[in-house]
C-alpha cells in the first residue's frame, strides 16, 4: 500500500517452544506444512508457522473460543495486551505469520482468483489444526494495518470459518475484497490516521452494512472508556442484521496509525471493545446463563454519558437488567446501557447486569464510573442546541469554546466523524426524514487537550400535503465503463419536481445537475464511482421527501484473454489425443488437450492478461 502500507510493527513477547502437548503461559510456535495452489492454481508447498497462546487456567475439557490475530512477529506471538484480554476472558491466541508465503513481508489479501488462495487457506488450516490441538470452537479474526486488510478479506472468502472479524486502523480492497455472506464486523480506526484515512475505513464499514442488510438501520451510540483524554471515543453499533449480525465502527478523536492501548495517546484499549463486540457471537454451552464478558470500567467527563457491555451464553430468551449502586435501573433492559449524561455525583459509581432465563440466572462483575472535571482548556461555553426542522430543510448546529491556543473542530453524527465538517459550525443543506432522531455531537480540541460536546438531537418532521415515496431506488451493480440507472416513485396531489443527488456516506450529498426526472442515469462509471450513494428530493408546492439513499457498485471489467500470435500445429492418428504444453513471459504454463482428432488438430493457446 506504499506510505498507506508503512510497516508498523510492535515488540512481541518472547516464545518457547515446548514438547508434545505442553501449554503454559506464553506462546508457542508451531510450524507445519502447508498445501496450498498458486495464483493459476497449480500445487505449491509452503513452509509456515503461527503462535498459539493459551491462558494457564483455561480448561481443555471444555471447548474454548480462539482470536486469530494477524500481527505474529518472528520473535513471538500476540502482543501482551492480547495475553491480558485473554487471561482475563478466557480464550486462545492464535498469532498468524506472513513468513513462507511467496511475497515474503505482506499478507497475500487481494483477490484470491488472481493473486492465489496461499494465505486464505493458511488461515484456514491454521483455525483447523488449533481446533483439534487446544480443543477450540468459536474462530473470531483481527489485525491491524496489513493484519486488519487480511481480516477483511478472510471475512469476505471464508465467512462460515469465523463468526466475526475486526479490523483497526486499516480498508480493503472495495473492488478486489468483496463481501459474500453477512458476517458481524467491528472497525477501529482513529480520526487522525495519516496512513490509511478514516474515511476509507468508513467505506469498508458501509460495504459490511450493505452485505448484512444494515444500510438503512439507525445505529446505536455509545461512550466508550478513554482513559488518557476522556470522552474521546464513541462505537456506532447498527444490530438487527440478516442472521442476527451487527456491524460496529469506534471512531477514536485524535488516534493515529496504531494500537489503540491503555497507555497510548487516548487510553482506549481495543482489546476491551473487539471482546464485549465478538463475544455476544459464542456459541452456548449450557442452558443457564453464563458471563462471557463482563462490563469494564468507564471514565469520561463531566457533562458526557457513559456506556457499558455486558455478553452471556444460554439458552434464549436471554433477558438483561441493568444495576446501579445495586438497585434496578428502570428501562435497562439491554446487553449494554449509556447513563445520561454525567455528573461529579456518579462518580465511584457501580454498575452490572443480571442476565435471566427460563434456566436461571447470572449476574456480572460491577463495573465503577469515574467522572472527571471538565478540561478547562479548551472549554466549550455554548454546546450545540437540539433542532427541529422540516423535511428538506435546512439545520444548523454551532459550538463555542474557548482556549489559550487554536482550535480544531470535528462534528460527529451518531458518534461517527463526518468527514470535512471542521468548522465551529455544521449547515445540512436538506434534512432528510431518514435523520430524525439522529444525533450531532463536535470534538474541540487543541493541541493534546481536548473536550466533546454533549449531543443535540434533530427532529425532522415530514411536511403537510408532501409528497410520499412509493418505491425507493434499488441498488445498482455495474461493471467499469458501464452506466446505471436509479428509478423513485411517489405519490402527490400536486405537480411533482425531482432532484437527484449524489455523495459519499461521509460526505453531504450534493445535487447532480439536470438530474430532473423520476429515474437517473449515470454517465460511464470508473471504479472510483464504486460506492457512491444515490437519491431523489420529490417536491411539491407544500414541501418535499427524499427518497432512501442506495448504493451502486462498480467491478473492474473482466479483461478478455490475450491470444498467443504462433499458435501450435499438432499432428496425430485419428481418435488419438493431443497435448500441447505452452509457455509464454509473465504467465503460467497452459496443458491443451485435443480428443478424439480427426486428421489434424490445430490448437490456438491463449494466455490470461
Amino acid at each position: 500500500m506504499n506510505l498507506m502500507k508503512a510497516a508498523f510493527s510492535f515488540l512481541f513477547l518472547a516464545a518457547a517452544v515446548f514438547a508434545g502437548e505442553a501449554r503454559g503461559a506464553t506462546d508457542v510456535r508451531v510450524d507445519f506444512t502447508l498445501n496450498t495452489t498458486d495464483a493459476a492454481g497449480a500445487p505449491l508447498v509452503e513452509s509456515r508457522y503461527y503462535y498459539v497462546y493459551r491462558p494457564d487456567l483455561l480448561s481443555k475439557t471444555t471447548p474454548a473460543p480462539m482470536v486469530l490475530v494477524m500481527d505474529a512477529s518472528p520473535g513471538g506471538g500476540a502482543a501482551g495486551f492480547f495475553h491480558r484480554k485473554a487471561d482475563q476472558a478466557g480464550f486462545v491466541v492464535v498469532s498468524c505469520a506472513i513468513p513462507g508465503n511467496s511475497r515474503a513481508t505482506v499478507w497475500n489479501n487481494a483477490n484470491p482468483r488472481i493473486t492465489g488462495f496461499e494465505d486464505y487457506d493458511y488461515i484456514s488450516t491454521v483455525i483447523a489444526r488449533v481446533a483439534a490441538s487446544d480443543h477450540c470452537n468459536d474462530a473470531f479474526i483481527c489485525g491491524f494495518s496489513k493484519g486488519g486488510h487480511m481480516a477483511y478479506a478472510f471475512a469476505c472468502e471464508r465467512p462460515a470459518t469465523i463468526k466475526a472479524a475486526c479490523s483497526i486502523d486499516e480498508f480493503m480492497g472495495l473492488t478486489s475484497n468483496i463481501p459474500t455472506a453477512p458476517v458481524p464486523i467491528i472497525a477501529m480506526h482513529g480520526t487522525q490516521d495519516t496512513n490509511v484515512p478514516y474515511t476509507m475505513g468508513r467505506d469498508s464499514v458501509d460495504a459490511w452494512r450493505a452485505m448484512d442488510g444494515l444500510l438503512h438501520v439507525p445505529p446505536v451510540t455509545t461512550y466508550e472508556s478513554s482513559r488518557l483524554i476522556p470522552g474521546q471515543v464513541t462505537q456506532a453499533t447498527w444490530r438487527g442484521g440478516i442472521g442476527g449480525t451487527q456491524v460496529a465502527f469506534v471512531t477514536i478523536v485524535g488516534g493515529s496509525h496504531q494500537y489503540a492501548l491503555p497507555t497510548v495517546q487516548t487510553g482506549y484499549d481495543c482489546t476491551d471493545g473487539m471482546w464485549a463486540f465478538f463475544s455476544q457471537f459464542l456459541k452456548s454451552a449450557q442452558a443457564a446463563p453464563q458471563i462471557v464478558s463482563q462490563p469494564v470500567n468507564n471514565l469520561q467527563p463531566s457533562g458526557r454519558p457513559a456506556s457499558f457491555w455486558v455478553a452471556a451464553t444460554g439458552d434464549a430468551p436471554l433477558s438483561y437488567q441493568w444495576q446501579k449502586r445495586g438497585a434496578d435501573l428502570a428501562g435497562a433492559t439491554s446487553n449494554w446501557f449509556t447513563t445520561p449524561a454525567t455528573t461529579t455525583a456518579d462518580n465511584g459509581a457501580t454498575f452490572r447486569c443480571v442476565v435471566t432465563n427460563g434456566s436461571g440466572s447470572a449476574t456480572s462483575a460491577a463495573a465503577t464510573l469515574t467522572v472527571t472535571a471538565v478540561p478547562t482548556d479548551p472549554s466549550i461555553t455554548t454546546p450545540p442546541v437540539a433542532q427541529t426542522v422540516t423535511a428538506g430543510r435546512p439545520a444548523s448546529f454551532s459550538v463555542a469554546a474557548t482556549s489559550t491556543s487554536p482550535l480544531s473542530y470535528q462534528w460527529m453524527k451518531n458518534g461517527v466523524a463526518i468527514a470535512g465538517a471542521t468548522r465551529s459550525s455544521l449547515t445540512i443543506p436538506a434534512a432528510i426524514t431518514a435523520d430524525d432522531g439522529a444525533e450531532f455531537s463536535v470534538a474541540v480540541s487543541q493541541g493534546a487537550g481536548g473536550v466533546t460536546s454533549s449531543g443535540a438531537t434533530l427532529m425532522v418532521r415530514p411536511a403537510s400535503g408532501a409528497p410520499v415515496i412509493l418505491t425507493n431506488p434499488n441498488r445498482v451493480r455495474v461493471l467499469a465503463n458501464q452506466t446505471g440507472t436509479f428509478a423513485v416513485t411517489a405519490r402527490s396531489a400536486a405537480p411533482i419536481s425531482y432532484q437527484w443527488q449524489k455523495g459519499k456516506i461521509t460526505t453531504n450529498m450534493a445535487d447532480i445537475s439536470g438530474a430532473n426526472a423520476a429515474t437517473y442515469t449515470t454517465p460511464a462509471t470508473t471504479l472510483a464511482d464504486h460506492l457512491t450513494l444515490f437519491r431523489c428530493v420529490v417536491s411539491n408546492a407544500a414541501g418535499s421527501t427524499t427518497s432512501a439513499s442506495e448504493m451502486l457498485f462498480v467491478t473492474a471489467a473482466p479483461k478478455q484473454l490475450t491470444p498467443i500470435t504462433n499458435a501450435t500445429t499438432a499432428f496425430a492418428p485419428p481418435a488419438s489425443f493431443v497435448s500441447s504444453t505452452i509457455s509464454s513471459s509473465g504467465s503460467t504454463n497452459l496443458n491443451l488437450t485435443a480428443s478424439h482428432a480427426t486428421n489434424v488438430a490445430v490448437i490456438e493457446n491463449y494466455r490470461a492478461p
